[in-house]
């Protein structure tokens, strides 16, 4: 994981890299890597992807509006912190889908509380999943399997890049899909809650792309997936 600093300010930069890197040291494991910058130029010129970012708004040059922007182009799942004095900003900030919106002076327990959350759909959306077929292995990220359906005796996975038919069951897939962003809508679908486009009594139309496909939903289920899928929703904002 790599994590970005980027304000104008040197007292608040240290103090951020400081709050983050006792975060980390409080839960344990690996630090991530970190990198420091006091302006967007110095930044965008120097990074491509990165996972987290902090950004101030108003700085000489380009402002963290633009560079988160930017940073998003690279990698659309990168969470980003806003950072300021000046909430003014958060229309145009929300606009790219920012993560959340931090006032200064930081408070040390509220970047705790909201880094969890944004460590939580990290590794949500980055855990690897194996789908053993009869000519190998894929891997894909949890991301990226849209949705699990049983035809015909076999178990097809539809995934953003393809339809890859797996020779495990879908018991074992029910089994191994256990993240909140899972769940199984009909004995023979699973469906990944982050492509719901509408749902009715008895299906939901996932959106991928410029593509759609159509998962039954048990009528006996309607109302338990409508919550679900709220609290789903409630949990990625």
């Amino acid at each position: 994981m790599r994590i970005l600093f980027c304000d104008d300010d040197p007292n608040l930069l240290a103090q951020l890299q400081e709050y983050v890197t006792e975060y980390f040291a409080r839960i344990g494991g690996m630090q991530p890597q970190y990198a420091a910058y006091h302006s967007g130029e110095e930044l965008l010129q120097n990074e491509g992807k990165a996972d987290i970012a902090f950004l101030d708004v108003e700085m000489p040059g380009h402002s963290g509006i633009h560079v988160g922007a930017e940073l998003k182009k690279h990698n659309p799942k990168i969470k980003i912190f806003i950072v300021t004095s000046y909430p003014d900003y958060l229309d145009e900030a929300m606009r790219f889908q920012v993560f959340r919106y931090l006032s200064k002076p930081v408070d040390k327990e509220r970047l705790f509380r909201n880094l969890k959350d944004a460590l939580y759909q990290y590794n949500m959306a980055n855990k690897e999943y194996a789908i053993s077929l009869e000519t190998g292995v894929e891997i894909r990220t949890a991301d990226e399997i849209v949705c699990v359906e049983s035809y015909q005796r076999k178990c097809l996975i539809h995934t953003l890049d393809g339809v890859f038919t797996s020779t495990a069951t879908m018991e074992h897939w029910r089994k191994t899909l256990t993240l909140p962003c899972f769940y199984q809508s009909h004995k023979s679908y699973i469906i990944n809650m982050r492509y719901v486009y509408s749902v009715a009594k008895d299906s939901v139309i996932l959106r991928y792309g410029d593509k759609r496909r159509e998962a039954y939903l048990a009528r006996r289920k309607f109302t338990q997936f409508k919550d679900t899928y709220l609290m789903y929703l409630e949990s990625v904002q």
